[in-house]
């Protein structure tokens, strides 16, 4: 078991899921020569989704120079040491790390999902401990990491429109895109009363007239539960009818669905569509769900029990330490069927514009020389940093210490990354490249620095995860 060291080298777990962008083309798989080392290089007709660095059994990080050695063996040898004795009084049950730290890159859209909340991961567990093995909730948040969705779709045409069926949706600044939560009840009302085919797919007329009538959380749980049944108990007649509304889009000259400021939402139908030819969540999304757009370094909070399903781009994802996920489409029927009661009653159905989700970054204060900031969601288990340096006029932050473990990735740049013990004692210093993965222990204060920047101005960045108390 190694020492005592104030900075350890991770390697981090590669998940490949089929939305995950292909080849070299992802970023985390450039990231993964240095997080996963050890001779990775990426195969071109796979698709690499994520990149965990945490302790969680599906994907634990491992000590870089000795992969039989796991965080949560090194962490076990010494619990206080690793985790900081705070966080031990917090959480006595557990030595895990208490978040999830993960960079996704995204191709197409993810399955639409939610996170179940302490009380429903409980049950699941014990339900179908196959699927569910852990039993913690599981809010997130998100930041975008990678440059605008048009210069990534430039540099890998193969992730442009003519694989994934464009239009597209966003500008020319949009780094991310995703359908987060609930539409106001009066968009979701507008949309049911003039888009034929998405009340054909519904098939209950009298469930639809009591959403209009009187939109609520309510009518909207019944009206959205019987378009996300009939998905799977009508496959056919959902996909016919999602056929004919994109039939209908591209026989005219615009994206018009024949009511004001419908196209974003033509657009949307014939791209999701694409993806995934006559799946209920063509419309499921569309026309319920917010289509939320990040530049580079924003943010979201998605809490237990909100819907989502992430679209494009590249980020930056932090949660509980769980794997829990419940799906309901974009996903094989087989798979989705004993899922979708459970999905359907989970959901918190609260409907709002899209900012409501947005989490803004904030100046840390732990940060000396201000080139950290801070994604701060209401939650005990993590606060995410990103921090932004240049060779020419920014090269250097020193960040104080905090009273638990900290785990950080090198996104951009080579840096120079040191820790030492806030009491005093030996530095310990890594030369880090991209992708290079690192764990903090408790109480040692961080110093980082451009030892070989990107760009005209040697850029560097790098993302952590941390619990402080």
């Amino acid at each position: 078991m190694p020492g005592h060291k104030s900075l350890i080298r991770l390697q981090a777990a590669k998940q490949e899921y089929d939305w995950g962008r292909q080849g070299s083309s992802s970023l985390a798989a450039r990231l993964g020569v240095c997080a996963f080392g050890h001779g990775f290089q990426p195969d071109e007709k796979k698709c690499y989704a994520e990149i965990w660095m945490g302790t969680h059994p599906n994907g634990p990080a491992n000590i870089f120079d000795t992969p039989s050695i796991s965080l949560l063996d090194l962490i076990r040898s010494n619990p206080k040491y690793y985790l900081g004795e705070k966080l031990l009084t917090k959480w006595p049950a557990t030595i895990h790390v208490p978040y999830l730290f993960k960079v996704l890159s995204i191709r197409k859209a993810l399955p639409l999902q939610a996170h179940p909340d302490k009380s429903l991961a409980e049950q699941l567990q014990q339900r179908d401990p196959n699927n569910f093995v852990d039993a913690n909730h599981k809010p997130e948040i998100a930041v975008a990491i990678g440059e605008p969705l048009c210069q990534t779709r430039a540099k890998h045409g193969e992730e442009g429109k003519t694989k994934l069926g464009g239009p597209e949706v966003e500008d020319a600044d949009t780094a991310f895109t995703g359908f987060v939560g609930f539409r106001p009840l009066e968009e979701i009302k507008t949309y049911l009363e003039h888009v034929r085919e998405l009340t054909s797919a519904i098939g209950d007329p009298d469930v639809i007239t009591r959403f209009t009538q009187n939109p609520s959380k309510q009518t909207l749980k019944h009206v959205y539960g019987k378009l996300l049944k009939r998905g799977i108990e009508a496959r056919n007649e959902v996909a016919a009818a999602i056929e004919k509304l994109a039939d209908r889009i591209k026989q005219q000259a615009a994206y018009d669905l024949g009511f004001p400021d419908s196209e974003t939402l033509a657009r949307l139908v014939v791209k999701v569509n694409a993806q995934y030819p006559g799946d209920v969540g063509v419309l499921a999304t569309t026309f319920f769900m917010n289509l939320v757009t990040l530049r580079k370094g924003e943010g979201i909070y998605i809490g237990a029990d909100e819907v989502h399903a992430y679209l494009e781009g590249d980020i930056i994802e932090c949660m509980a330490t769980s794997d829990n996920v419940v799906n309901t489409a974009f996903d094989s029927p087989e798979s989705l069927a004993p899922q979708v009661d459970t999905f359907i009653d989970m959901l918190s159905y609260t409907a709002r514009q899209a900012s409501h989700w947005a989490l803004p970054a904030q100046g840390y204060q732990h940060s000396r020389r201000h080139r950290t900031v801070k994604y701060d969601p209401p939650l005990e288990e993590f606060t995410v940093l990103g921090t932004f340096l240049s060779a020419a006029n920014a090269k250097e932050e020193t960040l104080d210490a905090v009273e638990g473990p900290t785990i950080g990735i090198v996104t951009r740049g080579r840096l120079k990354v040191s820790s030492k013990p806030n009491t005093g004692g030996a530095q310990d210093s890594l030369e880090l490249d991209e992708g290079c993965v690192v764990f903090v222990p408790p109480g040692h204060e961080i110093q980082v620095e451009v030892s070989g920047g990107c760009g005209l101005e040697g850029a560097g960045e790098m993302w952590w995860s941390l619990w402080d108390a």
